[in-house]
């Protein structure tokens, strides 16, 4: 009997309606013979709602407690769901992120799954059950609620399909694939029918919400088929699989943005290399994604956090000023960063030519630009993201001709 993963998202879980709508999905394919194991995130804005519960009684609240808090979001959809499946005749269990196996290291609020358990879920899938399971969370070695940080649930239920070697990992979502930017942003946005973990990976890092880079990492590492499909529209989805070839004639895969980040430029510093890479070591230790670049004629270092981010890289800044010996910090905001994704852009300068010349010919003032093997990335004002990625999305390319764009 083979074994399917599916994850609900908040949307597509944001009301008893559409979580016995979703309980539907479970139900075809339990139907069809297979063993279901069902991942929830938060119904809805309850996030958003616990995280504002949190900045009403504390500015500096503990991040055990703040974990504690926001795991019950799920526990409540895992309950709902199961009742939902339960009343439709399907026996259901739900369990939280500790009951399903799931340990974590100890970076509370943005922890990464160290391993997972399968004993329990096997046991409840073998007496015919489908098993429903909080997303976004799981139990540290002291045994505290550890969550996984924003799009956690995604990093759930791959990495249970991984562990449990599951034939694939299906992702409902409010959108109905991966295109080559955020069609709810970009409406001459073109729907990517497959795309291998490489290219998925890339637009996931560099901004793209539909998916969580960590989640493609696990399902690439155990070759776990991923299929983002709607939740609500019985649509071709995308599938991420493995290599996919290649159109070379356009090494473009997609544009990402994030409207809301952090400029931190660092001053006079003795040694810009070994600190960057230091620093680097320091964010990573804390599981912080930031986009650093040197500076070598001022000896500067410029770093792109997200908002979430910046206390606790200035927290990290004042502690090893001593050690890194630089002579002071500017932080910047209202800023945003677009990037163009492809594979192997160092060898094509063209691409960041052209981006520089669309970019000015549309009055986007850059105040900073930096390239890596897989991007082009520009930093902005927020004003101007909207016009930066639809004039790139075009210049580029990218605009859709057909429905659906031919796998690249």
């Amino acid at each position: 009997m083979s074994t399917i993963v599916q994850k609900f998202g908040g949307t597509s879980v944001g009301s008893t309606e559409r979580i016995k709508r979703m309980a539907e999905k479970v139900i075809q394919e339990k139907k069809k013979g297979h063993d279901v194991v069902v991942v929830v995130s938060a119904m809805g804005k309850t996030t958003d709602t616990l995280v504002k519960f949190v900045s009403d009684i504390t500015t500096k609240p503990s991040k055990r407690e703040r974990d504690m808090l926001l795991s019950t979001g799920e526990q409540l959809t895992i309950s709902l769901f199961a009742m939902a499946l339960q009343q439709r005749g399907v026996e259901a269990i739900s369990f939280t992120g500790w009951q399903a196996g799931i340990q974590t290291d100890s970076v509370l609020g943005n922890a990464h799954i160290e391993s997972i358990d399968t004993r329990r879920i096997r046991s409840e899938l073998d007496h015919g059950k489908v098993v429903v399971v909080a997303g976004f969370q799981g139990v540290t070695v002291d045994g505290d609620i550890s969550t996984l940080g924003r799009g956690g649930s995604d990093i759930t239920a791959a990495a249970l399909a991984a562990a449990l070697k599951a034939d694939r990992c299906d992702i409902f979502t409010d959108v109905d694939g991966v295109y080559t930017s955020d069609p709810r942003f970009v409406p001459k946005a073109s729907k990517i029918t497959s795309l291998s973990y490489e290219d998925m990976k890339n637009l996931a890092v560099m901004g793209a919400d539909v998916l969580h880079p960590r989640a493609v990492k696990h399902a690439k590492r155990f070759g776990i088929p991923l299929y983002i499909k709607s939740s609500f529209e019985n649509v071709t989805g995308t599938l991420i699989h493995g290599k996919v070839k290649q159109n070379e004639a356009s090494p473009v895969t997609g544009i990402t943005f994030e409207k809301a980040i952090h400029r931190v430029d660092i001053f006079d510093c003795d040694d810009v290399e070994e600190f960057r890479e230091s620093f680097m070591c320091e964010l990573a230790s804390r599981h912080i994604q930031g986009d650093v670049y040197t500076q070598s004629c001022r000896n500067t270092l410029s770093v792109l956090i997200k908002e979430e981010d910046l206390q606790e890289v200035l927290f990290i800044l004042e502690k090893g000023k001593d050690r890194w010996k630089y002579s002071r910090i500017e932080e910047r905001s209202n800023l945003s960063k677009v990037s163009v994704i492809g594979r192997n852009l160092k060898g094509r300068p063209e691409i960041k030519i052209r981006v520089c010349r669309m970019l000015l010919e549309n009055a986007v003032k850059v105040k900073l630009i930096g390239e890596s093997s897989i991007s082009v990335t520009a930093v902005m004002e927020k004003r101007d993201v909207q016009s930066a990625v639809e004039c790139l999305h075009t210049g580029l390319g990218l605009d859709y001709k057909n429905k659906i764009m031919a796998s690249m």
